[in-house]
C-alpha cells in the first residue's frame, strides 16, 4: 500500500519514498513499456547535496532532498537493465563490506546493455601511499586518516571499508561486468567506468591490464604507447605479455 506524508511530501513504497516533486521521474522510468526521456535514464546514487540535473536522484537521507529517498543497496523497485548512465560517487566506502559488494552488484544489474556504471571510490593503496610519503607530519597524518575513515560528522559520514585493484575486479566479475577506464585522481581516489560484458575495445583491455596486471590505473603516456602498439599490429597476447614481464609488475607481485 502506498502510504502518502504531508509533513515530508514523499510517497512511500516497499524500499523507497518519492518526493512528489521527482514523481514524474519516477512514473516514468518503473514502467519500462513507456518510452522514457534520456534524462530518466540516469541514476544518481548516494546523491548527497550533489543534486545533477538530468538524472534521477537517489539518496537514503531526506534532508538532502533527492528525488527518491531509498537505500540504494536494495533497489528492487527499479527496473533491469534499464539505465544508461549510473553514478555513485563517494558512496561505496559508506556500507560495511558485505553491503558494499552486494550494493555494486545490484547497479550492475540495472544497466542497460549499452550502460555504464561510473564510481568514485577510495584507492586504499592510495592511501597508505599518501601517509609514507611524510613519514613524521603528523598534521599530513590527521590529513590522510581523515581521508581514509571519512568526516565522521553525522550517521552515515563514516568510511567502513577499502578498495584494491584485485577486489574491485573481482567484484566486476561476480557482477557480470568490465573494467572500462581507470583514472586516479588526487593520489587516492579511484574513477571507475565498469559496462556490461562484451569485446572489449583496444583502450579498454589496456585499462584492464594496468589494473589487473599493474594493479593501477594507466598512465597517459603508457596507455598512448601500447595503444599505437596494438594499432600498429601487435597481439594483445604479446602487450599482455610486456606487461607481465615488465619491472613494474615482478615489483608488484
Amino acid at each position: 500500500m502506498i502510504q502518502f506524508f504531508q509533513k515530508h511530501r514523499f510517497l512511500c513504497h516497499a524500499t523507497l519514498c518519492i518526493d512528489i516533486g521527482g514523481l514524474e521521474k519516477f512514473m516514468m522510468h518503473v514502467d519500462t513499456a513507456a518510452v522514457a526521456p534520456t534524462a530518466y535514464r540516469k541514476l544518481n546514487l548516494g546523491c548527497g547535496f550533489d543534486l545533477r540535473e538530468g538524472f534521477v536522484n537517489v539518496d537514503l537521507n531526506d534532508f538532502h532532498s533527492p528525488d527518491i529517498v531509498a537505500d540504494i543497496s536494495d533497489l528492487r523497485d527499479f527496473p533491469s537493465g534499464y539505465y544508461e548512465e549510473v553514478v555513485a560517487q563517494d558512496v561505496l566506502e559508506h556500507m560495511t563490506r558485505e553491503v558494499s559488494k552486494v550494493a555494486f552488484t545490484e547497479w550492475a544489474r540495472l544497466l542497460s546493455p549499452t550502460g555504464v556504471l561510473k564510481v568514485r571510490i577510495p584507492s586504499l593503496i592510495g592511501l597508505l601511499t599518501l601517509i609514507q610519503t611524510r613519514s613524521w607530519d603528523v598534521e599530513w597524518h590527521n590529513h590522510v586518516v581523515h581521508l581514509t575513515f571519512g568526516t565522521q560528522a553525522y550517521n552515515g559520514d563514516f568510511h567502513l571499508t577499502g578498495f584494491t585493484p584485485p577486489i574491485l575486479l573481482d567484484w566486476a566479475a561476480s557482477a557480470g561486468v568490465m573494467l572500462v577506464s581507470a583514472s586516479l585522481v588526487d593520489e587516492w581516489l579511484y574513477d571507475l567506468e565498469f559496462a556490461l560484458m562484451r569485446s572489449a575495445t583496444d583502450s579498454e583491455y589496456l585499462h584492464q591490464l594496468y589494473f589487473e596486471v599493474l594493479g593501477r590505473p594507466a598512465d597517459t603516456e603508457g596507455l598512448q604507447s601500447h595503444l599505437r602498439a596494438l594499432q600498429d599490429g601487435a597481439s594483445r597476447d604479446s602487450v599482455r605479455e610486456t606487461f607481465v614481464n615488465s619491472s613494474e609488475a615482478k615489483v608488484s607481485a
